[in-house]
């Protein structure tokens, strides 16, 4: 069965310094792509991306974790069409593919799956681009450029397809990035539940009932992480923020760790695996 987008949105943040301690180009678009998988296998909605250094933001290296993302987000037949060749994406060859439900591995229109999708052309028509040998025709309009999702509906000896925008649609169709320069408190304040991860935060076992049950009667959660010099509260310190009234929870997520520290990349991985166990 194909993964349908979450009910509860999840939104991740994390610092824009992230991976710029890389020693090399390809040690850093791995840590990426590593992030990316993570987040597309816990169906997360949104990568948020803040500076920790409000005074000196590292947007350069921001831009680049955005436009790796985003590129891993596109489906893989539409990559020439939206991304011109360009050094930044020089090793993009090393990046473990998404595989999540838009992204088929290969045409086969004898088989129900879906398919992204970019708008070439619109006019009385929307004319549509989505790896395929021909170009798909619909009545509906979406603006040039739009990337849609297609369902591929096989019938006989026919092709019969369905177009919805991503918004409407209800199959996962990987997340999106977006760099932003407001303080922490000012990111995370609309959420229904706001989470922090520390090595110093509280046991999650500790509070597992709790915030199952919160979660719950959430429609939006964030869950923050810090970055390899600055956990969240230096982090929030430098915002000049009070971080205990910041976020709702401040959750050890990986208790008695035996390694010195934890890289973000796997806190990462493992906090939404947890969460991916209260959620689901």
């Amino acid at each position: 069965m194909l993964a349908e987008k979450r009910l509860i949105r999840i939104d991740v943040l994390i610092p824009s310094s992230f991976s710029y301690e890389s020693h090399h180009p390809i040690e850093k678009i791995v840590r990426i792509g590593y992030i990316a998988r993570c987040l597309a296998a816990s169906r997360v909605d949104t990568l948020i991306i803040y500076h920790e250094e409000l005074d000196s933001p590292q947007r350069e290296n921001a831009e680049y974790i955005k436009l790796v993302m985003d590129y891993l987000n596109t489906a893989p037949y539409l990559r020439k069409k939206i991304y011109p060749l360009t050094s930044r994406l020089k090793y993009a060859g090393v990046l473990p593919p998404l595989n999540i439900p838009t992204h088929p591995e290969r045409e086969d229109l004898n088989v129900e799956h879906y398919r992204e999708g970019l708008v070439i052309s619109s006019n009385k028509k929307s004319i549509i681009y989505a790896g395929l040998k021909k170009m798909l025709k619909t009545d509906k309009k979406f603006k040039k450029g739009a990337r849609v999702i297609v369902r591929i509906m096989p019938f006989q000896d026919k092709m019969r397809f369905k177009v919805y925008s991503k918004k409407k649609a209800k199959i996962y169709s990987g997340f999106r990035t977006a760099v932003v320069s407001q303080r922490l408190d000012e990111i995370v304040k609309d959420y229904d539940v706001k989470i922090a991860t520390s090595r110093l935060g509280v046991d999650i076992r500790s509070i597992w009932r709790e915030l199952e049950e919160k979660i719950k009667n959430a429609d939006r959660i964030c869950i923050a992480f810090g970055s390899a010099k600055r956990g969240l509260r230096e982090i929030a310190e430098l915002h000049k923020i009070d971080y205990e009234k910041t976020f709702d929870y401040i959750i050890n997520t990986f208790p008695n760790q035996a390694v010195r520290t934890i890289r973000t990349e796997e806190a990462i991985a493992y906090t939404l695996s947890i969460l991916n166990l209260i959620t689901s």
